[in-house]
């Protein structure tokens, strides 16, 4: 069944010279029998056991198993050969000191992709004297006990072959003997290969011996002529799932606690890192204008602003504005017209300390509207009394302003009235006074009637009598002074063209105002539209309630986004260094059992997700951290965003692409770190592996 024909093993040293552990060896095993190989130490016991059960390769010469050549076989060739074909027995035991008995013995099985059954683990533990013993933990054996459990994960599998190196070289001859007996015993079913030192029992149990000195036979056998009775043909196992080997794996977390805490801290913190600074970049402006409207129950100011470049500077565009007027009323379906920025010159109240900042009311009015009866109607606006402004020195007053009236009083050269006596129909005809920026005398405008424009003057009320600054009375502090500034609702109206006849005024304003957005599609379509129009020389930029509170939080967090990406960036070279030594550290340490599971017929890939496991355990946890540090860390942000600019919409939120290039960073970061260390083991023999000296 098996024949070695001139044999020959060279090792080469660190310096680079040659030793011959073996040297012309021609042998031939049968079917079945107990097979003795005996020599001192270092006469190559162990080296030709090691090339028997396909753990190593000869440096020539044949070695030919049921007919086929180990040179024609391939690595998964090896791997099913010792998968099936090969039982082996350690000197040193070479159980798993995780598992008990029972799993110790049914992970031969699992090696082959079956599921073990109790009763067949019970029968074999039986053979060997040892079924009282199946759920004990593996330290609570004697040597003898775990040299049994090293025999039943052997035959388990039904091998052909079972080799056993050295398996009494740690025992008393007691025990020596009874596991001499159990190997004799299974000698005659199975095809026994033993390595012993002790040429009284080899003489006494084995029924053929092969002598070894200084890698050579001492003599030469009688041939064997038996030929093989059937052809190999090997049955390609499924092998341990990848989910035993991960499991299996996981008990490698065991060790170095206090680097694999480190390790984790430390990916968890640069994960975090690079996930904040990735959130960063995919802020959504128009997800911001919207909330901020939700937020504000529409009440936040929509305005355009219009620039046009001169040499290398923006100034404020004055001209051709009805081109882009009309562009966004037929192509967006929206209203928009021209603010023109006008100051009324004389206060109108009878408290002439009234200031901007005085809770919810005017100063003055943000600006002149010129529209006409179908502008208000698209808009919704109506005039609830008076009429709509006929001559060109007659405007209308808005609801909004009509209430600073009401609170304050009216007055003017003319005429005074107190709080109390301010009516809608009283001020009706009552005059205000306008200049230019650069006028020095004024003109006077009558109110013509007052224009409902929906503005909801009570959702403001609490800000009179709030003594505690919260978050939502500082949101609305701040967009009640935005509404001053600038909207629909601080303006006044007139006519078309009654500020050139009146004001002989010429130049147009730069600013844009006009529909309320009502949805995010809406939001989408004006801010892209503008885009689309802006060109090298002139811009469009949607202007919105936090407008310029987002101006100076995009410019500190883009500064927070490079420090955060180039820390992050540097600690993830730092922990993928440490988790590459952690790992290589412990495949160090496990990389006798890394050629033990591989001498027990573990498949590549097997070896590659139980030592990697740590690698994707620490990744895997690390990663679960960093998605809920990071949730965390954007939370803290917008909540500070919020208390500092005085807004309710949350300016970062954590993206799907976040949680996606994170995984992806993680993966990378995890293979770079573990594929090294394991495929450097993975190239060495498993007898190199198993680091068994050479004898």
């Amino acid at each position: 069944m098996l024949e070695l024909k001139n044999v020959t093993k060279v090792y080469q040293t660190k310096k680079k010279k040659e030793v011959k552990a073996l040297e012309d060896i021609d042998y031939s095993f049968q079917n079945k029998g107990f097979y003795a190989i005996l020599g001192k130490s270092g006469s190559g016991k162990t080296t030709l056991l090691n090339l028997i059960a396909g753990l190593d390769k000869p440096s020539s010469g044949e070695i030919q198993f049921m007919g086929k050549s180990f040179k024609r076989f391939k690595g998964k060739d090896f791997d099913a050969y010792r998968n099936t074909c090969v039982g082996f027995v350690f000197q040193e035991f070479n159980l798993f000191e995780n598992l008990n008995v029972y799993k110790n013995v049914a992970l031969a099985l699992e090696l082959q992709g079956k599921q073990a059954e109790e009763q067949e683990i019970e029968e074999v533990l039986n053979r060997v004297g040892i079924s009282d013993l199946m759920y004990r933990n593996i330290n609570e054996l004697s040597g003898g006990q775990k040299q049994r459990v090293a025999i039943a994960r052997a035959i388990i599998k039904n091998p052909r072959i079972i080799i056993a190196d050295e398996p009494t070289g740690s025992l008393d001859q007691e025990i020596a003997i009874e596991i001499f007996e159990v190997l004799k015993e299974l000698s005659k079913e199975y095809l026994v290969i033993l390595v012993t030192h002790n040429e009284e029992y080899a003489i006494k149990y084995a029924e053929h011996i092969l002598r070894l000195s200084e890698g050579r036979q001492v003599e030469k056998p009688e041939g064997i002529e038996e030929k093989a009775e059937e052809t190999l043909d090997f049955e390609y196992k499924k092998g341990l799932s990848v989910l035993s080997s991960l499991k299996m794996g996981f008990t490698n977390l065991k060790m170095s606690i206090v680097r694999l805490v480190l390790c984790i801290f430390l990916m968890v913190f640069s994960f975090t890192l690079l996930g904040f600074c990735i959130s960063l970049s995919f802020y959504s402006k128009i997800d911001i204008v919207y909330d901020s409207f939700v937020k504000s129950n529409f009440l936040d100011p929509i305005t355009i602003s219009c620039f046009e470049k001169n040499k290398e500077t923006w100034y404020p565009k004055t001209e051709n504005l009805d081109v882009i007027i009309e562009k966004l009323k037929n192509e967006c379906g929206m209203e928009y017209r021209l603010l023109h920025n006008r100051v009324i010159y004389e206060h109108h109240y009878i408290d002439s300390d009234v200031s901007s900042n005085d809770g919810i009311h005017m100063w003055n009015p943000s600006g002149v509207i010129e529209a006409d009866r179908n502008y208000l109607k698209d808009l919704n606006f109506s005039i609830m009394t008076g009429a709509f402004p006929e001559a060109d020195d007659e405007v209308l007053i808005t609801e909004y302003y009509y209430q600073t009236f009401v609170r304050y009083g009216f007055q003017n050269k003319e005429i005074t009235l107190e709080p109390n006596e301010v009516t809608k129909e009283n001020l009706i005809g009552k005059t205000i006074y306008f200049r230019t920026y650069n006028a020095e005398s004024t003109k006077p405008f009558k109110i013509s009637g007052i224009l409902d424009t929906g503005m909801d003057v009570e959702y403001f009320e609490n800000l009179e009598n709030s003594e505690k600054i919260t978050l939502s009375v500082l949101h609305d502090s701040n967009l009640i002074t935005r509404i001053k500034n600038g909207s629909m609702h601080s303006a006044i109206y007139t006519k078309n063209g009654a500020l050139k006849a009146t004001l002989n005024y010429q130049n147009q304003s730069s600013t844009l105002i006009g529909s309320t957005i009502k949805s995010k599609k809406d939001v989408h379509y004006l801010m892209n539209y503008l885009n689309e129009e802006s060109t090298a020389t002139s811009k469009y930029e949607l202007r919105f309630g936090i407008h310029d509170q987002m101006d100076s939080i995009l410019k500190n967090l883009n500064e927070i986004q490079s420090i955060s990406g180039a820390i992050g960036g540097v600690l993830m070279c730092f922990s993928i260094f440490l988790l590459f030594s952690l790992i290589n550290f412990t495949i160090e340490a496990k990389k006798k059992e890394m050629g033990i599971l591989r001498a027990l017929g573990a498949k590549g890939r097997n070896i590659f997700f139980i030592y990697s496991s740590e690698g994707i355990y620490i990744g895997g946890f690390s990663l679960l951290l960093s998605y809920i540090g990071c949730s965390v860390v954007l939370f803290l942000m917008n909540q500070y965003i919020q208390k500092n600019e005085g807004i309710l919409v949350s300016v970062y939120h954590y993206h799907f692409l976040t949680y996606f290039l994170l995984f992806l960073i993680a993966i990378i970061s995890v293979i770079i770190a573990i594929l090294l260390p394991v495929y450097k083991v993975m190239r060495k023999s498993p007898a190199e592996a198993i680091r068994i000296e050479i004898k």
